[in-house]
């Protein structure tokens, strides 16, 4: 299949994945089918889908000095207020091909070796980011898995998805509509430390989010 049929083969399949309701007060069912959907969309690969959409970011890449718009400002203060406390917690202004996003890093993020679950002390971590984003309905964010390098890339791909969505049905539980998020993965093509050591590939399980007005 080539690029330009495969970026309209998942352009198609996020587009029919919008067209559901997207009510917060879901039943159970309800929220179950919708993960078994995000999950069944996600196996033709987060990390194609997001970059055959135009979404890569660390090409083209920019840190912003100054904040454009409104909801820009008011996620960007809203986020580091509420991650003041948190020093492995970054938030960053950043452009990505014309289009502003705050970039919320969240590192030394305690996924276990081989593991997409997130330990259940790491997730206050992200009640920022979705008080933020319920805040302010007018916004979507992306969400970037990342792994260490042990394990073979295959693996580490797959896990860096599945970190993605789980994160993403966390932020579903908690009130965000699936059709706000999109999730994808780099493996662990994207380090920020060193794999050498225990300590940097702590730092390499990590997961990225990048807020934007839609």
């Amino acid at each position: 299949m080539n690029k330009k049929l495969l970026s309209l083969f998942i352009a198609g399949g996020l587009i029919t994945l919008t067209g559901c309701s997207t009510n917060q007060y879901k039943t159970e069912e309800e929220r179950g089918t919708e993960k078994n959907v995000i999950t069944a969309a996600a196996a033709i690969g987060g990390m194609l889908a997001a970059n055959a959409l135009g979404v890569d970011s660390n090409i083209g890449k920019v840190a912003v000095g100054a904040i454009t718009g409104f909801t820009a400002r008011a996620v960007y203060d809203e986020v580091n207020k509420g991650t003041a406390s948190d020093p492995n917690t970054t938030v960053t202004p950043v452009q990505i091909d014309g289009q502003q996003y705050i970039q919320v890093e969240v590192k030394n993020v305690n996924f276990q070796s081989g593991s997409a679950n997130l330990a259940p002390s790491e997730l206050g971590r992200l009640l920022p980011i979705i008080q933020t984003m319920t805040s302010h309905p007018n916004t979507k964010v992306h969400i970037e898995g990342h792994t260490d390098s042990d394990g073979s890339n295959e693996f580490n791909q797959q896990l860096s998805d599945s970190r993605a969505r789980n994160v993403s049905f966390y932020l579903m539980d908690n009130g965000i509509s699936r059709d706000r998020i999109v999730t994808y993965g780099y493996g662990e093509e994207r380090p920020i430390a060193s794999n050498s050591t225990p300590e940097g590939k702590r730092e390499n399980r990590r997961v990225t989010f990048l807020i934007s007005e839609n």
